[in-house]
């Protein structure tokens, strides 16, 4: 997409909720971004009669939605779908509009479970843990004759989820899981890494004494974590506490507390996001 764009219809006022994103729109042209970006994980479910309504009832695009009621009613395809959304409004370039279809078929060619946990991986990198998490939920109670190293990589992601929200007990048990069924050494470092936040530190040098292969793996997350260390040392967090730290000294108490209560209130508003 290059260029202005007119705006097409009107600014929802109630928006639309896109599960399969995780994301609310408000216009047209956030179905049509929605729709170039996510190529890979749109399929004909996407384009549902409650979609199609809030097209013409939200937006005043009744046009639009009664084509697109006509084309769901006769079975097409995601492309066709697609394709009608992005031309009527306009907002693709035609090599941009050839790369979303081709991606819409090649997407065709892949089974449930594959589409699931391309959803599963996106939902994740974008912080829709809970979603995430049902997403693979799914594929491990559905999925059949599941490979191993399959099974792994799930309980692997599984173990991120429940890193992310601090649960470092859960997280080492799903970590562990993925190495045991898969081998791989960033499970292990996983499990480690979430038994370091578990434990003392006197705890965890007598766990790394007794687990041979944890040794050498240790040092590697160490490593890490000193690396860790030193982009925080340098990111806007770390640079908002010094801020915080400079106000107390300098006894400006209304001031400090204030921003404490602001960064606390932006901490949990996140996490609540990442919770919901």
């Amino acid at each position: 997409m290059s260029g202005l764009i007119l705006c097409t219809g009107r600014y929802a006022l109630k928006p639309y909720y896109l599960e399969k994103l995780g994301r609310r729109i408000y216009s047209i042209e956030e179905l049509c971004y929605c729709i170039t970006q996510n190529a890979f994980l749109i399929d004909t479910d996407f384009f549902d009669i409650a979609l199609v309504d809030w097209i013409g009832n939200e937006l005043g695009l009744e046009k639009l939605s009664d084509e697109l009621r006509t084309m769901i009613v006769h079975k097409c395809s995601a492309v066709s779908l697609s394709s009608m959304i992005l031309e009527y409004v306009g907002y693709s370039s035609k090599e941009e509009m050839d790369s979303t279809e081709e991606t819409l078929r090649n997407n065709a060619d892949m089974d449930i479970y594959e589409k699931r946990m391309s959803r599963a991986e996106f939902l994740m990198k974008q912080g829709h843990i809970s979603q995430a998490f049902g997403e693979f939920d799914y594929l491990i109670k559905h999925m059949p004759e599941m490979d191993k190293n399959v099974r792994a990589q799930i309980e692997h992601y599984q173990g991120v989820l429940y890193a992310h929200l601090f649960m470092y007990d859960m997280a080492a048990e799903f970590f562990k899981k993925a190495w045991d069924d898969g081998g791989a050494e960033e499970s292990y470092l996983g499990y480690l890494a979430a038994k370091r936040m578990m434990m003392s530190e006197k705890e965890y040098v007598a766990f790394v004494g007794s687990h041979k292969e944890a040794h050498n793996l240790s040092l590697k997350l160490e490593q890490r974590m000193e690396e860790a260390s030193e982009l925080y040392d340098a990111s806007s967090a770390n640079i908002k506490l010094r801020s915080l730290e400079l106000y107390r000294s300098g006894a400006k108490m209304s001031e400090y507390y204030e921003e404490v209560e602001r960064i606390t209130k932006d901490m949990k508003e996140e996490y609540r996001g990442l919770v919901e």
